[in-house]
């Protein structure tokens, strides 16, 4: 399956302001072959969280980025919606789940029900 991805206008923004560009086609050739690859996020609607590289800073997926995003199977698109450095923040605050269960329920073929 040949998925297309979509990314949203902050997250590219986010990614060339931490010189991602490169980890993140690694990224999309990992999610490529495994779609569901990171694990799903409670409290945002459905959206998987994996671990990204930082190979600018010389760190590994352990201490590099984190990637939120959303398969949607049935258009085969992957929507690539928030991603940050982990020596910036360990995991989403409330306010920013809430923020992308909004972002969720505007992507078309989606349904936002509760928690998934």
């Amino acid at each position: 399956m040949r998925y297309m991805f979509v990314e949203m206008t902050a997250f590219t923004r986010r990614i060339v302001q931490l010189d991602l560009e490169e980890d993140l086609r690694q990224l999309q050739v990992d999610l490529e072959s495994n779609p569901v690859a990171g694990r799903l996020d409670p409290g945002t609607c459905g959206l998987r969280k994996v671990r990204m590289t930082d190979s600018t800073r010389s760190q590994g997926k352990s201490f590099g980025a984190r990637v939120h995003y959303l398969v949607v199977p049935q258009t085969e698109w992957i929507y690539l919606l928030h991603v940050y450095p982990k020596h910036e923040q360990d995991t989403l605050t409330p306010e920013q789940k809430k923020l992308l269960c909004r972002l969720v329920s505007r992507i078309p073929g989606e349904q936002l029900g509760g928690d998934r």
